[in-house]
């Protein structure tokens, strides 16, 4: 019996029609109509927050549905989209917040009007977890002709690298290298065309990523004392095309920071925060690069809240608390649908400085019980409040720790680099009145966006390995969990001030 299966949410001037001739599950079907789900526990039913509802042909309630939601809810239809399997005709809504075509957009001000019908063309790629983003290099000229990004397709196995780590390890390594390998594929004919022809390309991309893509063995990400199969630049000529992928650091301090440093290389000495899940932080102190991974957790992504979504359009990016009454903006100007990372980050320092919260993030009696409303069914909960809390202790233990291992002062430094998407929007006195950074970088302060993909461009036009190397030989990776001070640097810096 053939089933027919209607989704609406990724696009809604359009529906999404697919027919299976077998029961399957929301996630599969999603794949097949080449539309992504964003799951932050990689599907697991822990995070339980992609809920998606069934305007007709609903499947019986699960054990899993019973955990995340009202009876009421499920009786109208709502279920959790990560267990959910189709046996029958259905329609299905599933909020924009956790859906996307997989497609790619243009990206920032190029040249598109210049011809591409030569063969004298170089080609930078970052692999994000996220996003993979790539741009077009005129080798002879050096001028940047097109660029493009697109969901990384791995996203359906998880949006933590270490779902796909153990995804690999249960015997999907060549499906999540396929993912990477499809969505290159389809840029490179968005790009160039059909036939399309280069001379280089250059890959940029955290350690799992990298070892994702070449198909190599990712066992050693998954436990102590993390040790991945190379960290070492891979080079090779395929078809002509000299193909390169960027060296590591250490396990989460990949090839994209390295290509990050290479791009800021000869600015003086500067913190460089990358804020993610796995937030990277690097001192230079204008000798020596320290290193180290701070386990922020994706609660400043906005992910893993119960408010809180990715910077789509409908999520609340700036917000203020006068007398009171909190005001925000969203992105596109669209009715609110939860709050991203640079909106999360604005909340908590608005709560604290109308005395909303303690030093301990607790909420007042009148909003402990329910939380903070922030706009309809947005509420900022005690819960999330806490998650945020963890990140920003541990970003902040970090640049201590790092600072303390340089033995420099604060003065010393000349920079303070945020690379990344939340960097070219975060509300930076925000950040510092909560507690990411030190008040004293403040002025020193630059959003420098995606320096992986920067990184990458400027190989593709210099090709300086030694330079490369010069980085990894005079970097010195700080492991925070093994300094004695960590944990309760790490307590005292929960607190807001």
């Amino acid at each position: 019996m053939e089933i027919r299966i209607v989704i609406v949410g990724a696009d809604p001037q359009r529906e999404y029609t697919l027919l299976s001739d077998e029961p399957i599950s929301f996630i599969e079907a999603m794949n097949q109509l080449g539309l992504s789900f964003y799951r932050p526990c990689g599907g697991v039913a822990k995070c339980l927050s992609c809920v998606i509802k069934f305007v007709y042909g609903m499947p019986p309630m699960t054990s899993y549905d019973e955990r995340a939601l009202d009876f009421s809810d499920m009786r109208a239809g709502y279920r959790l989209g990560c267990k959910c399997i189709i046996t029958r005709d259905c329609k299905i809504e599933v909020p924009t917040s956790l859906t996307s075509e997989i497609t790619s957009v243009l990206m920032d001000e190029v040249s598109e009007d210049e011809t591409l019908e030569r063969e004298n063309i170089g080609i930078a790629v970052d692999i994000g977890t996220t996003t993979i983003a790539t741009a077009i290099v005129d080798l002879s000229t050096g001028k940047i002709l097109r660029q493009r990004n697109c969901t990384n397709s791995q996203i359906r196995f998880g949006a933590d690298v270490m779902s796909r780590v153990k995804a690999a390890m249960d015997g999907h390594g060549q499906e999540l290298m396929d993912c990477v390998r499809n969505d290159l594929i389809n840029l490179g004919k968005d790009l160039l065309g059909e036939n399309f022809l280069m001379h280089k390309i250059v890959f940029s991309g955290n350690s799992i990523m990298t070892h994702l893509f070449l198909g190599m063995v990712v066992d050693g990400f998954a436990r102590y004392p993390f040790v991945p199969y190379t960290l070492d630049s891979v080079k090779f000529v395929k078809d002509r095309k000299n193909i390169f992928f960027m060296p590591g650091i250490s396990a989460f301090v990949g090839g994209d920071i390295v290509s990050g440093l290479y791009y800021l290389k000869d600015r003086g000495s500067f913190l460089l925060v990358d804020m993610g899940t796995n937030a990277e932080l690097v001192l230079f102190d204008g000798k020596t690069y320290y290193c180290t991974s701070a386990s922020a957790g994706p609660a400043l992504e906005g992910a893993s809240l119960s408010c809180g979504v990715a910077a789509v359009r409908g999520a609340i990016n700036h917000l203020s608390i006068n007398k009171g009454k909190c005001t925000y903006t969203t992105i596109g100007g669209e009715a609110p649908i939860g709050l991203c990372g640079s909106g999360v980050i604005d909340l908590i320092h608005e709560l604290r400085r109308n005395n909303l919260i303690d030093e301990g993030g607790l909420l007042v009696d009148e909003y402990s019980e329910k939380g903070y409303p922030v706009a309809e069914n947005v509420i900022m909960t005690g819960e999330d409040i806490q998650q945020v809390l963890l990140a920003k202790a541990a970003i902040y233990s970090a640049i201590t720790l790092l600072i303390k291992e340089a033995k420099i002062q604060m003065e010393d430094i000349d920079h303070l680099f945020v690379s990344g998407g939340l960097g070219a929007t975060i509300g930076i006195w925000s950040a510092a009145g909560i507690g990411i950074f030190p008040e004293e970088l403040l002025p020193k302060f630059e959003a420098v966006g995606n320096t992986s993909l920067r990184g990458a461009i400027k190989f593709v036009r210099e090709g300086n390995e030694e330079e490369l190397q010069e980085i990894k030989d005079n970097a010195k990776v700080v492991i925070l969990n093994e300094k004695p001070e960590f944990q309760e640097l790490f307590l005292d810096n929960l607190k807001l001030s």
